[in-house]
């Protein structure tokens, strides 16, 4: 029996040899040092793995004697080293995106041999990419993350035939807007001012066009975007809400291309192409609108007189200077006109820029490094009568950042980094226009501000089912003068009568610090391949805060940095999930319940005068918030019927306890704030019966928004029926739904890279006239009547066409 075994081994070695052998004899063979050469010790080889085509150097490459248990990686240089014995070798390279290479080493004496390497030629028709894989939503640790590519956008509700990432990001669980035209998004419960926006690594102060209609953002030359809902990575801070992350993508480094649209509000154009062939690009995109003549269609007869105009361009340049180093800068400008009525003018502009280094070190590190300079300017002009005036105001600021992310085991990996954020904001300047007016020129005094944070962030697997993220941030904000800070009598409230004296500070010199550590933590336990449980824990502080009196922001409402007498606001965030798959993932649900705890909240008193306030303190409380909720949704997203939906409960509360040092609100009990909407749902469903059409449907359905209202009245013996208003937030609005259709023939006539598509759209299908508030009104000798303010009260059908070359 052991002869046998003993044979049928020597048989099956000489049978692999043979096969070897003929394997190998069409191999590339490389005689390292002569015959001849003894020696009995180790020898070295080293040289570099190059691309074939571009002759750069392959970084990562895996370098192996087959048999042995000799492989090396090559390093940041493309060099690998082997030690082996004098022998004959069979050497293999293999890279991700390239054909397998193998050669012939015969090896007589340490030497150098380069190596070079051919792209693979992918099938790309048998090939199907994706931004995310199909169960991420299973495997991914932060559970309050919502991701979308611009395919998905380009599917979501669109306002005269434009695809808008805001209005996108509103479908989803736990977004919405104070109403239509309204400006930014609130996130569970959270102010527009609490989301941290971020285009390629640029700080978005106000994100609309068209006090709200439409977003600042190219949607030709987005990429993707990721929208944390509270589990906000360690390394973002700032804001109490969430951070919205969006990503442009990178010009061809192959070829110049171009597409755009041409539509019945807007138009729009991006060209991207290389700079130098295969190494550096650039993408430039433009909007621009046109779009009087809708206004003078709508319901609403104020914005009937109304005109509007906006423009953006975006640039981006990127480069990579070697395998390892790559440059890159991005420049953005954005301008708005709108004029409402025959009342006031707004002018409003963003303009942005920052330059970055992504620097591979080593097969474990990367270095990534962004400066960016920006400011945001806005400009309200009465033009009536004899008040005819401008005010400005402005926000510059300056912020650079440094990351590095080491790979420490497959289980384990450190990120570590440090941000500076400098805030300089003129709070406001009043001119006159014209020599008939009536008003005084007045001007607030330069605020200054700094905010420095460093970070790190932790991700282990620990064991098969279970793996968290732990976080921690540490932030340091100062007030800087120059100043003149007014102090108030202790124990009243602060007026301009209890002024008791004044501290001077200079230019740049600290008038007051605030420090806060904010740890985050984030958890995921597997509970089968179809479903997880998720958890996460929070802490954020924010030292830069719109303020505003009214339902909805507005592009000159003042932002005010934490200083001498407002101190930071707070928020602890908690969330859980249950997230479970269908159908091989084809169906995804996820059931999450969220709780928010804000301390120090700005809220303002009863009829604050907040514009052009020297001492707004005075007109200012603080209290404490609290938002809680549930989110519901469920997608499935293939074949040819799409169905996307989700449910949000979701309440935002205040509460302003009345002291010895201020004034409360509704005598300190707890109340709705302005975009307080307990029940959202959205619906979106897409039919595609063939490549080259499909149709949209999108239904969404919301709570109206709080507001205040006259319950009674009583009279004197100067004035009939004054009105007596309700506790603040009392009353609620109509409710609001809408139903949105689109329909996408294309892309056709397709050569090459050239393709055409056209889409017809209907906003506000059955023409409901949404309330966006609602006012009141007496005529003499009659009782107070509410009248109800409908923004788009009607169908908007719209016609784009789309083209690429």
């Amino acid at each position: 029996m052991m002869q046998k075994i003993i044979t049928c081994l020597i048989f099956s070695l000489a049978s692999q040899a043979i096969l070897i052998a003929q394997e190998t004899a069409g191999l590339p063979l490389f005689q390292i040092g002569a015959k001849n050469a003894a020696t009995t010790s180790t020898l070295q080889l080293t040289g570099k793995v190059l691309d074939a085509d571009t002759e750069e150097a392959v970084v990562g490459a895996v370098v192996q004697i087959l048999d042995t248990n000799i492989n090396v990686v090559t390093d940041a240089a493309g060099q690998y080293t082997l030690n082996l014995p004098q022998g004959k070798y069979v050497l293999n390279i293999s890279f991700l995106g390239y054909e397998t290479y193998a050669a012939r080493l015969h090896v007589f004496e340490s030497g150098t041999q380069d190596f070079q390497i051919v792209e693979a030629a992918l099938d790309l028709e048998q090939v199907t990419v994706t931004q995310k894989r199909q169960n991420d939503n299973i495997t991914s640790v932060v559970g309050s993350v919502e991701q979308m590519n611009i395919e998905e956008v380009q599917q979501k509700s669109q306002f005269l035939g434009e695809v808008d990432v805001l209005r996108s990001l509103q479908s989803l669980s736990g977004v919405s807007s104070a109403g239509e035209g309204a400006s930014g998004f609130n996130v569970r419960g959270g102010n527009t001012d609490e989301n941290l926006i971020l285009q390629d690594g640029n700080l978005i102060i106000n994100p609309v066009h068209a006090l709200g209609f439409f977003s600042l953002f190219h949607p030709d030359l987005v990429n993707d975007i990721t929208l944390y809902k509270g589990d906000v990575p360690a390394k973002y801070g700032g804001r109490l809400s969430s951070m919205l992350d969006i990503k442009l993508r990178e010009g061809s480094t192959e070829r110049f291309a171009g597409q755009g649209g041409l539509g019945i509000a807007s138009s729009r154009l991006a060209l991207e192409g290389p700079l130098v062939k295969n190494k550096a690009s650039f993408i430039i995109g433009g909007r621009a609108s046109y779009f009087d003549w809708i206004l003078g269609r709508v319901n609403n007869i104020d914005l009937r007189k109304s005109k509007a105009f906006f423009y953006d361009l975006t640039a981006k340049v990127d480069a990579r200077l070697t395998p390892t180093t790559k440059v890159g800068a991005t420049l953005f400008n954005a301008a708005d006109d709108f004029q409402f009525a025959d009342d006031v003018k707004f002018d409003y502009e963003t303009r942005t820029g920052s330059v970055y280094l992504k620097q591979v070190i080593g097969e474990k590190m990367n270095l990534n490094a962004l400066v960016n300079m920006g400011q945001y300017h806005s400009t309200l002009f009465d033009i009536e009568g004899n008040n005819q005036s401008r005010f400005d105001n402005e926000i510059r600021y300056l912020r650079a950042s440094l990351g590095l992310f080491y790979q420490v085991s497959e289980a384990y990996t450190l990120e570590v980094g440090a941000e500076q954020n400098r805030y300089e904001v003129e709070p406001g300047a009043l001119e006159p226009i014209g020599e008939e007016s009536f008003i005084e020129a007045a001007s607030l005094d330069e605020e200054q501000g700094q905010e420095t944070a460093v970070y790190l962030q932790n991700q282990l697997k620990i064991g098969k089912n279970l793996e968290l993220i732990a976080g921690l941030r540490y932030t340091l904000y100062q007030s800087l003068g120059a100043s003149n800070i007014s102090l108030y009598a202790a124990g009243e409230p602060k007026t301009i009568a209890s002024i008791q004296g004044e501290l001077s500070f200079a230019d740049g010199e600290e008038i007051v610090r605030y420090t806060g550590i904010e740890p985050r933590i984030s958890l995921r336990y597997t509970l089968s391949e179809a479903s997880s449980l998720k958890l996460g824990y929070s802490r954020a502080f924010q030292f830069f805060s719109q303020i505003s009196n009214t339902a909805s922001a507005t592009p000159i409402d003042i932002w005010q940095l934490s200083n001498y007498h407002i101190e930071p606001q707070r928020a602890d965030n908690f969330s859980i999930g249950y997230f479970q798959n269908f159908k091989d993932n084809g169906i995804q649900t996820q059931l999450s319940l969220f709780y928010r705890d804000i301390q120090q909240l700005i809220d303002y008193r009863d009829f604050a005068q907040l514009l052009l306030n020297d001492h707004i303190e005075t007109d200012l409380v603080t209290g404490k918030g609290r938002a809680y909720g549930l989110e519901l949704s469920l997608n499935k997203n293939y074949g040819k019927h799409r169905i996307n939906g989700n449910y949000t409960y979701s309440r935002s509360l205040r509460q302003v306890v009345p002291t010895d040092t201020q004034v409360g609100v509704n005598e300190g009990a707890w109340y709705p704030s302005n975009f307080d909407k307990p029940h959202i749902l959205n619906l979106n469903y897409v039919f595609q019966p063939h490549p080259k059409n499909s149709f949209s449907f999108n239904f969404t359905y919301s709570t109206g928004r709080p507001t205040t209202a006259p319950v009674s009245s009583y009279t004197n013996d100067n004035l009939l029926g004054i009105p007596i208003y309700s506790e603040r937030n009392e009353f609620r609005i109509p409710d609001f739904h809408r139903l949105d259709f689109a329909y996408t023939i294309g892309p056709w006539g397709q050569n090459g890279y050239r393709e055409n598509s056209l889409t017809l759209s209907i906003y506000n299908l059955y023409a409901r006239k949404n309330a966006f508030s609602v006012f009141f009104r007496q005529k003499p000798f009659e009782s107070i009547k509410a009248y109800r303010v409908a923004v788009l009260g009607t169908i908007f059908p719209a016609v784009t066409y789309n083209f690429k070359f």
